[in-house]
């Protein structure tokens, strides 16, 4: 049965960890226990901000990164209010990527921490309940975005360098519990152990 408590879940990783495919089953999963689910999947392409956010990540812009942080946020803090609404009204909104991406993203390419956290207490930004990093080798991400798109990677995507130093950004992110409760899992194991391991999280940290 589901609770009456409404939750703001986040998952994270490098590109090709599992995100997509996790949130996706983790969706059902909550849906067929009773929840009312909301899915969210940052950057929202299809959409004004997210279409200029992807433009620039395959190279038709070039924005510095200050640019690159007010851009991403606009595409957090436009769901605000439908963040919290849902929670409050005891649903669970599913972040697919969050504003967590874009503390490490950007912090790893030199924005202060401290004014990134600033700006999200300034927009009074939702705050998730957990936060799942999803860990992969940087070798797996590179296979993984290759065969699902291999002539279309963007800048982030295609850069194997850039990958790895983000993964230990995001590790050191996750074991400070940077802005909000992290947890760690293994995302190199089979799509169902991934999936069981989340189960597992929920179950222990927000008794879903």
């Amino acid at each position: 049965m589901a609770s009456t408590t409404g939750k703001f879940i986040v998952l994270e990783g490098i590109d090709g960890c599992g995100k997509g495919t996790q949130t996706k089953l983790l969706s059902d999963f909550l849906i067929q226990k009773g929840y009312a689910v909301v899915t969210k999947k940052y950057p929202e392409y299809g959409q004004p901000i997210g279409d200029l956010i992807s433009a620039w990540l395959h190279k038709k812009y070039e924005f510095s990164v200050d640019t690159q942080v007010m851009l991403y946020f606009a595409d957090f803090i436009k769901d605000k209010q439908l963040i919290n609404e849902t929670v409050q009204n005891n649903g669970i909104i599913l972040g697919d990527r969050y504003l967590t991406s874009t503390i490490v993203y950007q912090h790893f390419k030199g924005f202060p921490l401290k004014k990134l956290l600033d700006l999200a207490q300034l927009f009074e930004a939702s705050k998730p309940d957990l936060c799942i990093y999803i860990k992969i080798a940087p070798e797996t991400s590179l296979s993984r975005k290759t065969n699902q798109k291999p002539d279309n990677l963007d800048r982030h995507e295609e850069d194997k360098k850039f990958q790895a130093a983000l993964a230990e950004t995001y590790e050191k992110m996750a074991n400070e519990k940077v802005f909000c409760d992290w947890e760690t899992i293994d995302g190199e194991q089979s799509v169902e152990n991934v999936f069981n391991q989340i189960i597992g999280i929920l179950n222990k940290k927000l008794q879903i």
